[in-house]
């Protein structure tokens, strides 16, 4: 959201100002597998990820007013790295269907 034509989420698919920078929530499922991580790519890997959400995400004008810093120990984000990873299942690669013209 600092770049200066940020994506704007599903504000462009419905038009509602408080969609505004929102994009659909994945699964956590096999979520070690899927970086780059958030809905550009932006972050490399979870680490970073649960620092963006502890510092409460990056301030711009279409931030959640419920977002806000989590103030995580240390401990507390390797607990929730380990249970991140945890969420890893029996994952094959899907081919994608083909698609009519």
């Amino acid at each position: 959201m600092d770049k200066e034509n940020p994506d704007l989420g599903r504000f462009k698919a419905i038009g509602v100002e408080t969609d505004k920078g929102a994009f659909k929530t994945p699964t956590l499922r096999d979520l070690q597998r899927t970086a780059p991580y958030m809905h550009d790519g932006s972050i490399e890997t979870l680490e970073e990820v649960i620092d963006l959400y502890d510092q409460g995400g990056e301030p711009n004008p279409w931030l959640d007013q419920k977002m806000e810093p989590l103030n995580l120990t240390e401990q507390e984000k390797s607990d929730l790295l380990a249970f991140l990873m945890s969420l890893e299942g029996d994952w094959k690669p899907m081919t994608p269907p083909a698609l009519p013209e």
